[in-house]
């Protein structure tokens, strides 16, 4: 029997319903009906283009954008993958789809930059994507503001381990930022807000505009959503509107004693830690507490293993980082590969309980950092468990709420990065956090839970903290962005003269010596598509992680050393092999070795 022929159905119905049905098509069938036929193209990428294309089904967007692009400008891109090329919502849905499709896959394609602020180790950074800088505080005080594009330091603070002045910055200072402001803790139990763009400032040059003083320990504080948030072990918490100037403080409240210092908000609420007694969830208005996250009540588990450990990782990022330092410009990111992130397995049921007493398991679970967004809560423990909440609000009636609400995942962990580290991320369904000496990032599905575990639509995967394991230090900033994820990362940096840096900071005598010295860097990891091979991985390049004899972190290839520093470059490469001691396999020495002579260095 002959087939009827269908009609085409740009002929039978009206614009509009035909636009209607589109608002339901992915947009892999979009391409496939724009090569149907002349008409079919016209329609979807002439004349209807910016309809069907900033549907909310095809692109992501916040509420309310309407028909503009201006919210691109709040988007949190490294690479600048949403810059002046994103000017029609068609390049919009074509660079989402893209990306999320690079973030899906067990080995996305990566790049890789590497920042090294002045020679003290970074200890909390933050990224501001619209004024392209890092503003960060170290573990030897002071504050810098560093040029996102070209690793130069705009405008700095000393430190108190130099001088007395009022603006020193203490060591080891916690910093929160948003938009242009930026708040640390200073000495006692106050907390100091720093603004930039003030009529007369530089580019990145903040000035003081209040200091927030308490009659009580402060434990730690958070700022987003044009609010700080301070929390207190002795009870209280407090809450600014950053609006204001001076910031007006607008609740003072009574909490639960013994908080540890871990808190976040959203615009309504804020959580605070309580350790083994779980989140309390508090409105930020009255500071009424409306109600406990208790982890215990949970029910469902799921654990992961950590992946095989590679030593040549540590071979030729460590030889790499000693032979040349951070030489190239921190943008754009450098040595794309598909080796960087290595997959990790999501799979059913607790791990088995450890059996040494001593373990962190045995113990009192205490809850760390806790983190929301939207529907979704996430808190970490001492023990490397990740508490999964899919829908915090009504886990808050009652414990079968919250059993039905909320999942358990159960990693290999024995506690001991958890006082200095036990960082957590969560943005768009992942969440980021630090086990050991590596980093997991866990995709979860569409509703915020655990995905089923046989057949995951988005992967996950891990990577490691630093350059070689007898470097790393915990981690004390990571965090998940559009387009990348931040950490700090433990290798091995250059001394360089700091003499045309801003700011009369005079240098330390550690700092006029050249040479090779364990540091903490920042790291990003982008996963910015490269759109000259977006439709094949051939060309992407070998991750030196991979291959000893490839490119390290920073490219080296591409500059080799003046003849003269030769010998005093190798000294040095020596040097820092003695700093790892005995730990070092003897491979992992022998690879390095075999490295340098690739090189032409020779060995002491």
């Amino acid at each position: 029997m002959a087939l009827s022929p269908v009609a085409d159905p740009l002929r039978v119905f009206p614009p509009e319903l035909v636009l209607r049905v589109l608002d339901f098509v992915p947009v892999s069938s979009l391409a496939s009906l724009t090569l149907v036929s002349t008409a079919w193209h016209r329609f979807i990428d002439v004349t209807h283009q910016d309809a069907i294309y900033s549907s909310v089904s095809k692109t992501a967007q916040p509420p309310g954008s309407g028909r503009s692009l201006a919210f691109l400008s709040e988007s949190t891109s490294f690479s600048k993958w949403y810059g002046e090329d994103t000017a029609s919502w068609k390049e919009l849905c074509k660079r989402q789809t893209l990306l999320a499709r690079n973030w899906a896959q067990p080995r996305p394609s990566t790049g890789e930059s590497l920042l090294q602020v002045g020679h003290d180790p970074v200890w909390r950074f933050r990224p501001d994507f619209k004024r392209r800088f890092f503003v960060s505080t170290s573990h030897a005080g002071g504050l810098n503001v560093t040029d996102m594009d070209t690793g130069r330091i705009l405008w700095r603070l000393p430190s108190t381990l130099d001088t007395d002045h009022e603006h020193a910055v203490r060591p080891y200072a916690h910093l929160e930022y948003q938009d242009g402001i930026a708040v640390f803790d200073r000495d006692g139990d106050a907390v100091e807000v720093w603004q930039a763009d003030l009529e007369g400032a530089n580019r990145g040059q903040f000035g003081r505009i209040a200091v927030l003083d308490h009659t009580c320990q402060t434990r730690g504080f958070q700022l987003s959503y044009w609010t700080l948030c301070v929390v207190s072990s002795e009870g209280q918490g407090f809450v600014y509107d950053m609006t204001q100037r001076p910031p007006k403080l607008t609740t003072h409240m009574e909490i639960a004693h013994d908080a540890v210092g871990h808190l976040d908000q959203d615009h309504e609420i804020v959580v605070y830690s309580m350790g083994p007694q779980g989140y309390h969830v508090h409105d930020k208005a009255s500071g009424s507490l409306l109600g406990v996250l208790q982890p215990s009540h949970c029910t469902e588990k799921y654990h992961i293993r950590p992946p095989p450990a590679s030593s040549s990782y540590a071979t030729a990022t460590v030889a790499g980082a000693a032979l040349y330092g951070p030489r190239h410009p921190v943008f754009p990111p450098r040595s794309h590969c598909r080796d960087r992130l290595v997959p990790i397995k999501v799979s059913t049921g607790p791990l088995p309980t450890p059996t040494d007493l001593e373990h962190a398991w045995h113990g009192e679970n205490e809850w760390g950092a806790g983190m929301l967004d939207n529907d979704l809560f996430v808190g970490f423990s001492r023990a490397g468990h990740v508490f999964v909440c899919s829908d915090w609000r009504r886990a808050l009636r009652d414990p079968a709420s919250l059993a039905a609400t909320s999942a358990i995942i159960e990693c290999e962990s024995d506690g001991s990065n958890f006082d200095l580290g036990g960082w957590l991320s969560v943005r768009n369904g992942r969440l980021m956090f630090e086990i050991q000496d590596r980093i997991y990032v866990v995709a979860l599905d569409e509703n915020n839970s655990v995905q089923e575990v046989n057949h995951p639509v988005r992967a996950s995967y891990s990577l490691l903290t630093g350059s070689a394991p007898q470097l790393s230090v915990p981690v004390s900033f990571m965090s998940l962005y559009d387009d990348a994820i931040m950490t700090t990362y433990t290798t091995l940096g250059r001394r360089q003269s700091l003499f045309d840096q801003p700011g009369d900071i005079p240098e330390r005598e550690d700092e006029l010596v050249a040479g090779i010295f364990p540091t903490v860097l920042i790291r990003i990891v982008s996963l910015a598509p490269d759109l000259s091979h977006c439709t094949t991985s051939q060309g992407l390049a070998t991750d030196a992680a991979q291959s000893p004899t490839g490119r390290g972190p920073w490219d080296p290839g591409q500059q080799s050393l003046p003849a003269t520093d030769i010998r005093r470059h190798s000294e040095r490469i020596w040097q820092s092999l003695d700093i790892l001691g005995d730990e070092l396999e003897e491979e992992e020495v022998d690879g390095i070795s075999e490295y340098l002579d690739d090189q032409g260095y020779d060995g002491p």
